[in-house]
């Protein structure tokens, strides 16, 4: 035991910490507690233990909120997994209402001549391009494609991109469109917008005023 408490001694003055003491020679914490009161430690070796401590404890915080969002995270995808089967196949009938209010809510509706949709979510894409097939019954011939790029990412890259999404052939896709606002200075980072905006154009007055009606339905039973 004597031995043990000359150990305990020597490694507390070299800057030990009572943790690790305890590890390296298997004994209680209170005994150190008691071996080690009166012990004089040189302020550089105190401002060393100090020092860990501190590295210590931001460690197991960081751990610990490491952890906690991952437990967080998990608990709230299995929730979302939960509430998305609320939502059961959806029929032609409430295609149209979304196909609506996204349009209402992201559509282009300054212009008599032509509908513009754009968005870079591709689900929201996918989703919208389904309304102009299946609900507007868009010719495909008709839909007008164009990517909205800017100098971090490769122009043929995000066609191949969105020609997956909306299923359309790259050659269908109009001019890339080069633009970026003045405020971000031509500086965007580089898994910002990573394949660019997705635009598309139908050309067709008669379906720029059959939605705009379909807007007007819906403000009116909204409103009923």
């Amino acid at each position: 035991m004597r031995n043990d408490k000359q150990k305990a001694i020597r490694l507390r003055k070299l800057g030990k910490s009572y943790n690790e003491i305890t590890k390296i020679l298997g004994v209680p914490k209170s005994t150190l507690s008691t071996w080690l009161k009166e012990i004089k430690i040189p302020l550089k070796v105190k401002q060393k233990i100090l020092y860990n401590a501190r590295k210590s404890w931001a460690k197991s915080i960081t751990d610990y909120n490491k952890k906690r969002a991952i437990l967080i995270k998990e608990k709230w995808e299995k929730f979302e997994g939960e509430t998305s089967k609320e939502i059961s196949k959806i029929s032609i009938k409430e295609l149209k209402l979304i196909g609506t209010a996204l349009y209402w809510a992201e559509g282009y509706k300054k212009t008599r001549w032509y509908v513009m949709f754009c968005n870079s979510d591709p689900d929201m894409v996918y989703l919208f391009m389904k309304f102009f097939r299946e609900v507007c019954l868009v010719p495909e011939k008709k839909l007008k494609p164009q990517v909205q790029t800017h100098a971090n990412i490769s122009e043929n890259v995000a066609k191949q991109y969105w020609s997956q999404i909306s299923n359309l052939p790259i050659k269908q896709f109009r001019k890339t469109l080069k633009q970026i606002s003045k405020g971000s200075k031509n500086i965007r980072a580089k898994n910002t917008l990573p394949y660019g905006v997705f635009r598309i154009y139908v050309y067709d007055v008669e379906l720029v005023h059959k939605i705009k009606g379909w807007i007007k339905g819906l403000i009116i039973q909204s409103n009923g």
